[in-house]
């Protein structure tokens, strides 16, 4: 059996994604990660592993990264901190500032149609909208995430409050565009103004690329409405699924990423 691990150094947590035979079966964070990847030997079963660090590394896992260097296997791990790190093809002018989560999307939904145009939504605390044609990343936007429209308004203004129940309250289903309250006119505006601003940028992409495919991905996506007729692929996964296809590319040198 083939195991990989993904770790996602992020500049709020740490994850480990671990993936055997291409299958993901098992995701943990911050002190059951460190706890998970301490118990396992880096002998000659040590899984394959690639740390994606975008945030501050803690100083448990500098040590564990080091150790690596005296294993049977170092070449078993690969560490990238930025997109420049990464053998592709892109037209984004600055890849030593993408985001990797970014990239690791591109490589997810070209995985599955190579040669069809996409548009990537990811939601999380910012929302990223990424195009990618014909297996070429070729940019996007970033906006504020639902949290932060609201976390600003609050910080913005001197009587509105802060929503830290919001997702409760979305997940019961608040109209996306009327409030009847301050509270749910903040969210109104909040979540169907991303909404709405998502439902726009598809339909935008959509008149210039008929065929375009759209992924939806994020621990927010799942807020949203989208109509059907907009031909959505969710995956929650979709960001991991990526970074283990970066992973093969990387480890295979494949000539076509050059």
């Amino acid at each position: 059996m083939k195991t990989t691990w993904i770790l996602d150094v992020g500049n709020t947590r740490t994850k480990l994604a671990v993936f055997n035979d291409g299958e993901l079966n098992l995701l943990i964070a911050d002190d059951k990660a460190w706890e998970h990847a301490e118990s396992v030997p880096l002998d000659d079963n040590a899984p394959s592993v690639l740390v994606a660090a975008t945030g501050e590394i803690t100083e448990d896992w500098k040590r564990w990264i080091d150790l690596w260097s005296d294993s049977p296997h170092p070449e078993r791990l690969i560490h990238i901190q930025s997109a420049a790190d990464v053998p592709t093809d892109m037209t984004y002018e600055s890849p030593e500032t993408l985001g990797l989560d970014r990239l690791a999307n591109a490589f997810a939904v070209t995985a599955l149609e190579a040669n069809t145009p996409w548009l990537i939504l990811d939601l999380g605390t910012c929302i990223t909208a990424d195009f990618v044609q014909d297996g070429h990343f070729c940019g996007g936007s970033i906006a504020p995430g639902i949290d932060l429209r609201l976390k600003s308004m609050y910080a913005g203004t001197a009587h509105l409050p802060y929503l830290e129940n919001w997702r409760e309250q979305a997940e019961k289903g608040i109209a996306l565009h009327l409030g009847t309250t301050t509270e749910s006119s903040l969210l109104a505006g909040a979540l169907g103004g991303v909404h709405a601003e998502i439902q726009q940028r598809i339909r935008a992409f959509q008149s210039e690329f008929p065929e375009l495919r759209v992924a939806l991905t994020g621990g927010d996506a799942k807020y949203l409405e989208l109509h059907d007729d907009l031909s959505i692929f969710a995956d929650s996964s979709l960001t991991w699924k990526g970074y283990y296809h970066l992973h093969n590319r990387i480890i295979n040198h494949d000539p076509a990423s050059k």
